[in-house]
């Protein structure tokens, strides 16, 4: 209402203010005010990169991905050209809305980019599991200067693991063994690879090799080997309980989703000795059932199925 009053009285409403206002409106999430100031910019010829830029910010802030890459053909027809900052937003927007095409034209036309905005093209070849085109930028990102860290290997390794592509998975870690220390989350990244293509004994020879390079495997490593053992055509419980023992061997503790997965499992086998052990394990670990809906909805669902009443 004031911002409306303003304009009524003739009071002179600046670029600065309602960049101000719409950073505000960003933080509250209070897009039905965003659009307000963005209809009056317009009808003064006020739209600037600054101003775009904080529309930009409330469109994120509301998850609104697709909206803010939008924007980017309205800055184009203005004639105005994004700043480095502008082009990696707009890049790790157009991935998280899936505009991959998007993010390749944005990398082609942005002045510079940083080690961010690679990790965005490598995403985005994710996105669409192309493993060739994550290599590819993983080399443009070797020869561009930029500093290479493990994290981007690591994204890369990712790519190859969500397309099913475990030998450029094994292939990338031997590199990164060559240049580098692999760190947790390539080996628990190269896990999940070995767990999705039920892969349990190279999983398991994988916990190994993680212990050998001295990295102790987690809850994170342990929970995705369990899931993996209980999702099996066969539901191999001898293999999920054999992987219990090595978490509390490892000194790992059983958390919500180490019981979530083995009670979703459970519940629908005939075998009473399985219920009864996770069970008896969810009452071992001292776990607050109530506070965790989905653990929760998985012990209601497991004990009705059992006709445990108790």
């Amino acid at each position: 209402e004031l911002f409306e009053e303003m304009q009524t009285r003739g009071i002179r409403i600046s670029e600065g203010l309602c960049v101000g206002l719409l950073s505000r409106c960003a933080d509250s999430k209070f897009l039905r005010f965003a659009e307000a100031i963005i209809k009056f910019c317009k009808a003064k010829g006020g739209m600037t990169i600054a101003v775009y830029s904080a529309v930009m910010k409330v469109y994120a802030y509301c998850s609104m991905y697709d909206k803010a890459c939008d924007l980017y053909d309205q800055i184009r027809a203005d004639g105005l050209e994004p700043d480095s900052t502008m082009y990696g937003c707009l890049m790790k927007f157009s991935v998280e809305c899936g505009r991959t095409k998007l993010s390749r034209e944005l990398s082609e036309r942005a002045p510079s980019l940083d080690i961010q905005n690679y990790m965005s093209l490598i995403r985005a070849a994710g996105r669409d599991r192309d493993v060739n085109r994550a290599f590819s930028v993983l080399e443009r990102l070797r020869v561009s200067g930029v500093p290479l860290d493990i994290a981007a290997y690591n994204c890369v390794l990712d790519v190859c693991v969500s397309a099913g592509d475990m030998n450029r998975a094994r292939e990338l870690v031997d590199e990164i063994k060559s240049i580098s220390t692999p760190d947790i989350i390539t080996y628990n990244t190269l896990m999940k690879g070995y767990c999705s293509g039920s892969d349990i004994k190279g999983a398991r020879a994988l916990l190994k090799e993680m212990e050998e390079a001295g990295h102790r495997p987690n809850d994170v490593s342990f929970n995705c080997l369990l899931n993996a053992c209980v999702s099996s055509s066969s539901g191999n419980f001898h293999d999920a309980w054999e992987t219990i023992a090595m978490m509390e061997k490892a000194g790992v503790a059983v958390d919500n989703y180490t019981m979530s997965i083995l009670l979703k499992a459970v519940k629908s086998v005939r075998n009473e000795k399985f219920v009864t052990q996770a069970l008896q394990l969810l009452d071992k670990s001292g776990l607050d059932v109530c506070a965790d809906e989905i653990l929760l909805n998985n012990v209601l669902e497991t004990c009705i199925r059992h006709r445990d009443f108790r």
